[in-house]
């Protein structure tokens, strides 16, 4: 999975939590990979449709009164106007 993670290593300074830890995060991160993978070649060899991926929307809009008092001191503007 990494290659600084050779057997010595594990054993010299690693819990044997830590080793399984790893161990099952790195293969949960091979698995996702595979089904990337999978899916990536179905859709370019067998032209299987691809879920449409979703814009992320937010409503949020910045408090500028809120931006304005807490840094309107260390704004630098350009010379001649700006925003």
């Amino acid at each position: 999975m990494f290659a600084w993670a050779t057997p010595d290593y594990m054993l010299q300074r690693m819990t044997m939590q830590q080793i399984f830890m790893y161990y099952e995060y790195g293969m949960e991160h091979e698995e996702n990979k595979a089904n990337i993978l999978t899916n990536r070649i179905a859709v370019g060899l067998f032209g299987a449709k691809d879920k449409p991926k979703k814009a992320k929307v937010t409503d949020d809009k910045p408090d500028r009164e809120a931006f304005k008092k807490a840094y309107g001191d260390r704004i630098k503007r350009p010379e001649g106007g700006g925003a």
